[in-house]
């Protein structure tokens, strides 16, 4: 086999031989945490071991040592994840803070997961979907397949100016599928006397799903695009709503260009939650329900932000936060991510509606998140089951309370 072939996961050899087999990753409970399973496409398999992260490693192993040859049936098996980072963070984890395992600081299956993707793709292996997701990036900067302009066609003439204190990274998803969703957010940023601006037409996709995919040489370009296009205009803060775009300008970014970035990368909950300390987001009418917040994988595992979009939630009047039994670093993904939506959509509702049944067990009727593609998944599980759950995402909700 030629060098250049697998030479991903060849650099992360180390990392793949040093699962010990446990297997925490396809079956583990630690009820004093709300642990109750741990994969959720393991969840929704047949149950054999290659569809676990322990497997997926063995079967690295096996084509690392030219024992197993790349296919499409394997690439199949790879993509079949949603890239949530359960695994992770359950692999030799023992909650308890006297006990810190080695194995368990050392693997980051995330970072596995995705650099053998990258070694599928460079095969020509990825899912058909997948290459046609990528088509339209490359065509049109966005995965689709609208036209670039109609970035901002919801924004229905709304001029910005040329400078501002924060620039606003809209992503693709909430200005060509949830446009409603971010005239909310730019409402709530208004309402509060924010100064901002967005930088169409120079915004491009983040690339989140080039990299998800293993397209690592568009992420590249992406990155370096909205970098430059960034710089050029000056801000010294970028506030970013959806979580795969968060975590790819807060982690990835400065992973591909190899430095720090020349701006800072804020998620909208963590600066509302300053101003809300600060005396400037004033919440004033009563939301008389209980809700239960479901935490991204992207920006909860991803990027370890739990507190933020919590405490927002706790600070309207009236509202009940009742958390999900599964929560945090523990939270059960929606099924949307790592583009097991976009190649096997029977699957991504399947785990969603795990979601709902977990909503209906604690009694509620809406969940809350910030991230587009949780909640147009989960919507779609409310839709084909029937459920009467309502999804919104929290600026909605402060959109109706604040004057």
């Amino acid at each position: 086999m030629s060098e250049e072939i697998l030479k991903h996961i060849k650099k992360l050899e180390s990392m793949i031989r040093s699962c010990s087999g446990i297997g925490d990753c396809r079956e583990a409970y630690r009820y004093s945490v709300g642990r109750m399973q741990v994969c959720p496409a393991y969840e929704h398999s047949p149950k054999f071991d290659a569809y676990s992260a322990r497997g997926r490693l063995r079967i690295l192993l096996g084509l690392l040592e030219g024992h197993i040859e790349p296919s499409k049936k394997l690439a199949e098996l790879f993509y079949l994840c949603t890239t949530c980072g359960s695994c992770h963070i359950i692999c030799h984890g023992s909650y308890h803070e006297c006990i810190d395992l080695f194995v368990n600081n050392f693997i980051d299956h995330v970072k596995v997961w995705e650099a053998i993707r990258a070694d599928l793709f460079e095969l020509g292996l990825a899912m058909p979907r997948h290459t046609e997701l990528m088509d339209s990036i490359n065509k049109n900067n966005n995965p689709y397949f609208e036209p670039h302009e109609d970035r901002i066609k919801w924004l229905e003439g709304r001029k910005f100016p040329e400078t501002a204190e924060n620039l606003f990274f809209m992503g693709c998803t909430e200005p060509y599928r949830m446009p409603e969703l971010i005239k909310t957010i730019f409402k709530v940023l208004d309402k509060i006397g924010v100064d901002y601006t967005i930088f169409h037409p120079n915004e491009v996709c983040c690339g989140s799903i080039a990299l998800r995919i293993g397209d690592l040489k568009t992420a590249t370009e992406l990155a370096k695009k909205n970098i430059e296009a960034i710089e050029k205009t000056g801000a010294k803060r970028v506030l970013v709503h959806c979580a795969g775009c968060y975590k790819t300008l807060k982690v990835d970014y400065p992973n591909i260009v190899n430095k720090e970035l020349p701006f800072e990368v804020v998620h909208i909950t963590e600066y509302l939650e300053q101003l809300l300390k600060e005396g400037k987001l004033k919440l004033q009418k009563e939301v008389q329900e209980k809700i239960t917040y479901h935490d991204p994988c992207h920006l909860g595992r991803g990027t370890e932000v739990y507190d933020a979009p919590r405490n927002l939630l706790k600070a309207v009047p009236g509202l009940e936060l009742v958390e999900f039994e599964r929560i945090r670093e523990n939270s059960w993904c929606c099924g949307a991510g790592g583009g097991l939506k976009s190649s096997f959509p029977e699957k991504a509702i399947e785990i969603a509606t795990d979601r709902l049944k977990e909503a209906e067990k604690i009694g509620v009727k809406k969940i809350a998140s910030v991230c587009p593609f949780c909640e147009m998944n989960l919507a779609q599980a409310v839709e084909q089951t029937n459920s009467d759950i309502k999804i919104v995402d929290i600026l909605e909700i402060l959109d109706n309370v604040l004057e």
